[in-house]
């Protein structure tokens, strides 16, 4: 059931995540849901943010570096400017402890990572209104305290001594101004009214409201007059005093009523400069980023379709240009935000160089800045100015004494070849733009039908992922992992492929992120791994040698989904003994250093699986972490076995990774093992297991029974006595691989 979009006046949100990739899937459900979002990469940044734009709500991301979601709600709730904002807190953590801090630190709810797109919506609208109904009866008693004390008021002036009402006039802020209401004429003006004209009291009495110079520039002033006797009470917005010092404008409230049986007509004038002002600058934050001073999102479709428009009737283009910045994350997690912020806005002063006049830039949030171009010919024109701004970011930034260096990707589209309205426009651009990235980023690429395609067909995925596992489409392959030493199979890998009806076989890597993306991949990670388990029996029950059974994890089922309870489940319902099940896991899980991780991890050693740390040398950790967790086994990432016979450091690198395994006393696996060179090398090192193409590609389990089988065929190594170990002759134990299929671990 869809959540319904927020009625009335557009409510705001703010968002507090420091992953931007986190923030644009958030925001974009909130977006499409009729809500104003603005966002926050930081706990310092969101208390800034949110004293200064007031959200009706903040989504607050617990797990961030400095200061924690936890002392952000509570510097929040601390601070009566925002304490009365509700908080939900956002976390990967599923930990009752985590969820009892939350609530005391002052949050108002909770909700887990990945999101639930439904649930999420539904807790946002139900806090959002408990919220303003707080409001509406806050105003309520408010309005009613006013009438009541509005009605004393009445019946105190009404009581009151001339006296006193005259120390009133005489000192009032307003300036007051006294007509007869039979003859129109002015019978008393108060000193702020003088002031405000600078003229004499003597000069103002007798004389009518119109005849004023400095009123003569409002025609209606007769005419207010006339409504006055009428309505008893008018108020007027817009009108303007001449005075010698320029013009004042000024609220007027006119009321007619009668003291000792005179009928009079009071006038009051209000200096509202300061709250023009002030109404000026909100409207100006409106359709402005607070930080870079460039126009928002709001007012950049604004701009973009008004040059649409003009381009439609004077049969020109207008290019728009979306920038992210490469590697800017980097920079706020290595020197903290503020740094990053500085970076921001001096990025923004040299786009402001590379533009026309009649050109807009514009920052939609983050690191991302778009660009629009109305009025050009030719595609060539978009290009230049994409030049130059590249060419403007590659001089060093010297912010606090750090000279500083940026890049950027930019993707470009055009109206009317690729969008007719500014939503289409900016998609298109987007798209080329995380294709220039995908190129090696420092350059812009241009929005072509190809893309197109396949971005359409990315968002067929995404629909089509949704039920693919209740619908049968997802199947398990297992590639084999070799002992170097007896030769023989020592266990599988289990991979997940996605058979689509239509798309065929889907690459992991693109299906997996919208698992994860959409909140899918738990309960997938809990069918592959009963499937598995129950495979690895179904073998060992036709009399084939017991191997072990690899089984991948995510970081969200490790910290979302419940995993040591899935793997208990998983292996009694199979009825696998737990020796042979290992679960591997992603070196990024591992950055996450916290007790949460290595009580999981010690939860899985106590059900009897063994673990190994998938992808080693990608990450920028793992050195530190091998000794804190309970680990049997390291796999070397492709990476390296890639190039480990054609470069020198990678050689070296995999070498110290093999001797540090081994004065671990951990286990070391190869994997992505392509050729006899990289064999032979591996060997040399005294690696214990290898999985690769040059043995097999992932098959399906109907497959693996022969090759369990085929102990003759396997292929085998024997140790020369001599100090350096050379290989034997190879012998394939099954067909070379048809390249054609996805390769593992893809």
């Amino acid at each position: 059931m869809t959540s319904a979009t927020p009625a009335g006046p557009q409510q705001m949100i703010l968002i507090v995540d420091d992953n931007p990739v986190n923030l644009s899937v958030v925001v974009d459900h909130l977006e499409e849901r009729g809500f104003e979002v603005t966002v926050a990469l930081g706990g310092e940044e969101a208390i800034k943010r949110a004293e200064f734009v007031n959200p009706d709500l903040i989504l607050l991301d617990v797990m961030m570096p400095g200061m924690d979601g936890f002392e952000t709600c509570r510097r929040l709730k601390a601070n009566p400017a925002t304490s009365g904002i509700p908080v939900i807190f956002m976390t990967a953590l599923a930990d009752v402890q985590d969820k009892i801090a939350a609530f005391s630190a002052g949050g108002v709810d909770y909700v887990s990572k990945p999101f639930q797109t439904e649930e999420l919506m539904a807790r946002v609208n139900t806090h959002l209104e408990l919220r303003a109904s707080i409001q509406r009866h806050a105003v309520q008693n408010l309005a009613l305290q006013e009438e009541i004390g509005a009605r004393r008021n009445a019946e105190g002036a009404l009581r009151a001594s001339e006296l006193r009402f005259r120390r009133l006039f005489e000192t009032a802020n307003d300036g007051i101004l006294l007509l007869d209401c039979e003859t129109e004429v002015i019978t008393d003006a108060n000193p702020t009214f003088l002031a405000m004209l600078g003229i004499e009291q003597a000069k103002l009495l007798g004389r009518k409201l119109g005849e004023l110079a400095p009123l003569k520039n409002i025609a209606a002033c007769a005419t207010a007059v006339a409504e006055l006797k009428e309505a008893g009470q008018l108020k007027y917005e817009d009108w303007v005093l001449e005075t010698g010092e320029g013009p004042i404008d000024v609220e007027v409230v006119g009321i007619a009523y009668e003291a000792d049986g005179e009928k009079i007509i009071q006038y009051n004038f209000r200096d509202i400069r300061e709250r023009k002002q002030a109404e000026a600058r909100i409207l100006y934050l409106a359709h402005h980023d607070a930080l870079t001073g460039l126009p928002n999102r709001t007012l950049l479709a604004d701009r973009i379709g008004v040059a649409i428009a003009q381009a439609r009737r004077s049969k020109t283009r207008v290019g728009v240009l979306v920038m992210d910045l490469d590697h800017f994350k980097h920079i706020n997690d290595s020197l903290g935000h503020h740094i990053g912020d500085e970076l921001l806005e001096a990025v923004a002063a040299r786009l402001r160089t590379c533009l026309r006049e009649s050109d807009t830039a514009a920052r939609l949030g983050g690191d991302e800045f778009v660009i629009s171009l109305p009025d050009i010919t030719r595609s060539a024109e978009a290009e230049l100015v994409a030049t130059k701004v590249l060419t403007a970011l590659k001089p060093p930034f010297a912010i606090e004494g750090r000279n500083l260096h940026i890049g950027a990707s930019i993707g470009i589209s055009y109206y009317p070849s690729d969008g007719e309205e500014a939503g289409a426009l900016l998609q298109a651009a987007d798209t080329a733009m995380y294709h220039a990235k995908d190129k090696g980023r420092g350059t812009f690429r241009s929005f072509t039908p190809e893309l197109n395609a396949a971005a359409q067909r990315w968002h067929t995925l995404s629909n089509d992922v949704h039920g693919a596992c209740a619908r049968g489409e997802f199947i398990l392959h297992y590639q084999p992992q070799i002992s170097v030493e007896t030769g023989m199979v020592t266990g599988v890998e289990t991979l997940l492929r996605w058979n689509h009806p239509t798309e065929g076989l889907v690459a992991p890597g693109m299906f997996i992120p919208l698992l994860e993306e959409r909140g899918l991949i738990v309960d997938v990670g809990k069918w592959v791994m009963q499937q598995a388990c129950q495979q690895n029996v179904l073998w060992q029950a036709e009399g084939l040698p017991p191997v072990r059974m690899a089984v991948n994890l995510s970081a969200h089922q490790f910290y979302r989904g419940d995993i040591v309870h899935a793997v208990g489940d998983a292996l009694q319902q199979s009825g696998l003994d737990a020796q042979w099940l290992e679960l591997e896991l992603t070196e990024s899980l591992t950055l996450d250093d916290t007790e949460t991780t290595l009580r999981i991890m010690r939860e899985l050693k106590d059900l009897g699986v063994t673990l190994s740390l998938d992808d080693f040398g990608t990450g920028w950790s793992s050195l530190s972490y091998l000794r804190r967790f309970p680990l049997d086994r390291i796999k070397i990432d492709r990476s390296f076995v890639r190039d480990l016979t054609t470069h020198s450091s990678t050689a070296a690198i995999v070498h110290s990774i093999l001797n540090l395994a081994r004065s671990l006393g951990l286990d070391c696996i190869a994997e992505g093992v392509e050729t006899s060179e990289q064999l032979t090398h591996l060997q040399h090192e005294l690696c214990t297991e290898i999985q690769g193409f040059l043995f097999s590609e992932p098959l399906p389990a109907a497959d693996i029974p022969n090759i369990l089988r085929s102990v003759d065929r396997v292929t085998e190594f024997k140790r020369d006595p001599a100090d350096e170990p050379k290989p034997v002759t190879i012998i394939k134990a099954f067909p070379p691989p048809k390249r054609k299929l996805i390769r593992a671990n893809a």
